[in-house]
């Protein structure tokens, strides 16, 4: 294995790496460094997940190349979010201790750009910035890029997924022509390859890992579940690892909120991050996450881009993507800097489609598993407890002196008793939180006639929302229990349709029903609940307004494979 002092770094980078107690080089950085450091700078396109060292990777040669006698920009490294912008400020500023001479300015929204134009004006030869802001400096003529000699663009799939395209063609098109463009990506969609074949010159081709494929050290678990048990479910999954530290993927800011908080009443330090936060609010919960004094961080797609905690071991999909390179996104935010993690989806047979999807086109298996019972969870509770206990190798002096005094107290209880009236004070909440909770893992379906005889006489409620609403079969179980106060095991057969819904309930709840929902609405659209006939088949009505299916048209060949990269077009 290369060493650092191998790769040809001047001796004032090596002394800062060896300070930051790195000793050999990861993957990316042993191919990327040498290949980077070469005269003249090459362009480049490296496939690289987050996590992987790429910043490192980049940084050292981009570094090697500052003049320190000149205070004007001479690199320029675009990345999609605050977050990611400050880290690797703060990381080039850390490679940099011992070149005094060169300074490192961070640019990025939701901050005064009075500060940011004053501080370039100080001086400094590496700016990192979001692309926003620095068109906005530009435009401002706060700086000039025509001494850039590098410009980096990491995370380059994710800018072009916030809608960063025209943003990022000004910025390129203001770089100078003899510039080296280093092209950072974790996939490769069709929008990446685009810029590359424009902007890049013969560039090299660095890749760690293969293509829109998921990392080999994360873990990947299934749990099938119940769409009215998905939070029951979620609830089980992180209760089951206490140790967990973990985020969870939902699909709108509504549904990161309302986990958030039913986590934190549930007794899990839990906090959301969404696009409706402030930057002082997000800022606050991504300190609080990163101190550890949050365990979950639930987070949107597009809030949780730029985000680069080292230690996260689960990733949570409560909603699957649609896309398979969210997924590999979203899972590549554990396992990071050489670590193990895992990545954990909660699927509904409506769903299957969609893992199987990923499993094919990100190269991976998932693990089906069981949603742990009741009695697995408080057992590992107890066990995970009384080995926290047996691993305390330092006791406070406080302790030490107030021992003597209380050891009276508990003389005559045998040690196992002391042991199990400690594990009672600690997990009493948890031990009760889960006295009478059932199994929540799918059972095999009975046939519609069994449920509806088991189900017992009913009373049928319409609701004039449907498919085209976004209506599902779990927020139809959510609206009733919360609205009405009844359980899940009071409803049965549901039937979504276009612009309309159906549901059972016992026929005693069904004037109940009917009344607690008649003001509520579903994502702002009211209800409007009206009685049914139970007696009419849900799911064998006529299907009206469609076309009829004609003949599929044949399917042809289309050749597919990655193009050359070639000679791109001049910029200026």
């Amino acid at each position: 294995m290369a060493s650092f002092q191998d790769l040809g770094l001047p001796e004032a980078l090596l002394k800062a790496v060896e300070g930051l107690g790195f000793t050999e080089p990861m993957p990316i950085q042993a191919e990327a460094i040498p290949r980077l450091s070469a005269e003249p700078a090459p362009d480049c396109v490296a496939l690289a997940a987050t996590g992987t060292g790429k910043t490192c990777a980049y940084g050292l040669p981009l570094l090697a190349r500052i003049d320190g006698a000149s205070p004007r920009p001479q690199a320029l490294i675009l990345a999609p979010t605050r977050e990611l912008c400050l880290q690797i400020g703060e990381e080039l500023a850390r490679f940099a201790k011992f070149l005094p001479e060169v300074h490192v300015a961070a640019c990025y929204g939701g901050a005064p750009i009075g500060q940011q134009i004053r501080r370039l004006e100080r001086g400094a030869q590496v700016v990192v910035a979001t692309p926003g802001r620095l068109c906005d400096l530009i435009r401002r003529e706060s700086i000039s890029l025509a001494d850039v000699r590098v410009c980096v663009l990491d995370e380059a799939d994710e800018m072009l997924d916030m809608g960063f395209r025209d943003e990022l063609t000004f910025i390129l098109e203001a770089t100078p022509e003899g510039a080296a463009m280093w092209l950072f990506s974790a996939t490769m969609p069709p929008e990446v390859e685009t810029i590359a074949q424009r902007y890049l010159t013969e560039p090299i081709e660095i890749t760690v890992g293969e293509r829109n494929v998921a990392q080999a050290n994360i873990a990947h678990h299934a749990y099938a579940v119940a769409e009215r048990n998905r939070y029951g479910a979620l609830r089980r999954v992180i209760d089951f690892v206490p140790e967990m530290y973990g985020l969870v993927f939902c699909r709108t800011r509504v549904d990161t909120q309302r986990l958030s908080e039913a986590l934190m009443h549930d007794g899990v330090y839990a906090e959301a991050l969404h696009g409706d936060l402030s930057q002082a609010q997000r800022d606050a919960v991504m300190r609080k996450f990163r101190e550890k004094a949050v365990r979950i961080l639930v987070a949107t797609d597009v809030a949780a881009r730029g985000l680069d905690v080292d230690d996260i071991s689960h990733v949570i999909h409560y909603h699957l993507p649609d896309d398979p390179a969210v997924y590999t996104h979203r899972s590549g935010r554990t396992a990071r800097a050489g670590k193990s993690g895992v990545s954990i989806v909660l699927f509904t047979p409506r769903d299957a489609g969609k893992l199987r999807l990923i499993e094919r086109l990100c190269g991976l298996r998932f693990e089906r598993r069981a949603i742990p019972t009741a009695d697995e969870v408080r057992q590992k509770h107890v066990f995970w407890m009384a080995e926290q206990i047996h691993g305390v190798t330092e006791v406070s002096p406080t302790i030490r002196e107030l021992l003597p005094a209380v050891t009276p107290l508990v003389a005559g209880l045998p040690p196992e008793e002391v042991l199990a009236r400690v594990l009672q004070l600690r997990l009493s909440s948890l031990i009760e939180a889960y006295e009478d909770a059932q199994d929540l893992n799918p059972a095999e379906k009975p046939s519609r006639a069994e449920r509806n005889a088991a189900f017992g006489e009913r009373q049928r409620i319409m609701l004039h929302v449907g498919r085209l609403d976004g209506l599902r079969e779990g927020a139809v179980v959510r609206l009733a229990c919360e609205h009405a106060g009844i359980t899940a095991q009071d409803i049965g057969a549901i039937a979504i349709k276009r612009e309309f819904a159906f549901f059972d309930v016992r026929a005693e709840l069904g004037r109940r029903v009917l009344s607690a929902l008649k003001d509520a609405d579903f994502d702002g659209r009211p209800l409007n609940p009206a009685l049914a006939d139970p007696t009419e088949d849900l799911h064998n009505g006529p299907r009206k307004g469609r076309k009829p299916f004609g003949k599929r048209k044949p399917f042809g060949k289309k050749p597919f494979g990655k193009k050359p990269f070639g000679k791109g077009k001049p910029r200026g």
